[in-house]
């Protein structure tokens, strides 16, 4: 019985000195949300050929990014730093982003498909 005490005492103090997220950082929903914008827009940036061009592009949209959420890229960076230092917690994140992104792909090859099937585009004729 005594050892039961202890060990639940233990696991009291254990839990309660588990390091909680500082206020400034933004929350794993919210950076989620925000990173998949980000990832996104990486992807339509890397379609532009001239580099001027495709820095200027980004700059805009994350700066409408980082205003659609409240927020901006100093806290951005100050936040991505603390995840960093805990890559548990960043492992979580990127693992729904990664999902939504995948829903997402699925999502734009059934149109692609659905849409080159009305058009009649690459159906074999025989």
């Amino acid at each position: 019985m005594r050892n039961l005490i202890y060990f639940v005492l233990a696991s009291a103090f254990l839990l309660a000195c588990k390091e909680k997220r500082p206020e400034n950082i933004t929350p794993p929903e919210k950076l989620q949300r925000i990173l998949y914008d980000i990832h996104v827009v990486d992807g339509y940036i890397s379609t532009i050929a001239n580099s001027d061009s495709s820095k200027k592009v980004a700059s805009a949209y994350y700066k409408g990014i980082f205003k659609r959420y409240g927020t901006d890229s100093a806290k951005h960076a100050q936040s991505m730093a603390y995840y960093y230092a805990h890559p548990t917690e960043l492992a979580e994140v990127y693992k729904v982003i990664s999902n939504k992104l995948e829903r997402q792909k699925k999502v734009m090859e059934k149109a692609d498909s659905t849409r080159k099937a009305k058009l009649g585009i690459g159906l074999e004729v025989k």
